[in-house]
């Protein structure tokens, strides 16, 4: 538990601000959220074109822009188990990061993502740093999630934050994705 608390270190993002001043905000997304939700996620997943196999970027930018995607997100934002963040500026969602609460206690960083236009200004730590406390929170010891092994910056700030590596698994497309687990109890 010491290393994990070494690892894990609080980090206050008071400081991120828009081209106006404004501050960013990280919080739980409400229903009013699910339009900007989904218009972020499609951003960030657009901006994935090139990077990401085809294929993969393309179905994923397809359900997000079906019904079935906006009709179950107001369910799953009431969920308990559930943890969906954004990052606001100026009332624009700006990034996002969403998981569970697995059955065995566990958490599980399902999406991290932000906007191409305010890449590289700590939205992607504040969205990682407040999934982490919201962990907590709910009383998880435990984080785990994927990530394809081009998204570079991705990993950089999974290890930058305390995630070591913890396994390789292949996903319904069969890539391989690099797993990353943290201890935070």
């Amino acid at each position: 538990m010491a290393l994990a608390h070494f690892l894990y270190q609080p980090v206050e993002f008071r400081t991120s601000r828009s081209c106006t001043g404004d501050p960013m905000r990280v919080r739980k997304i409400s229903e009013e959220d699910v339009g900007g939700f989904i218009d972020c996620y499609i951003d960030i997943w657009k901006s994935l074109e090139g990077v990401l196999p085809d294929v993969y970027v393309r179905d994923q930018v397809e359900r997000a822009s079906g019904a079935a995607f906006r009709d179950n997100l107001p369910a799953k934002i009431s969920d308990p188990a559930r943890i969906i963040l954004a990052a606001i500026v100026e009332k624009k969602i700006i990034g996002l990061a969403w998981g569970d609460i697995r059955e065995d206690g566990s958490s599980w960083l399902s999406f991290l993502g932000v906007s191409p236009g305010h890449r590289r200004e700590g939205v992607g730590k504040a969205l990682l740093v407040r999934f982490i406390e919201e962990s907590k929170e709910k009383g998880s010891r435990k984080i785990s999630l994927n990530t394809d092994p081009r998204l570079v910056p991705a990993i950089k700030l999974y290890l930058d934050t305390g995630f070591l590596p913890d396994g390789v698994t292949t996903n319904q497309y069969g890539f391989e994705l690099i797993v990353y687990s943290m201890v935070i109890a």
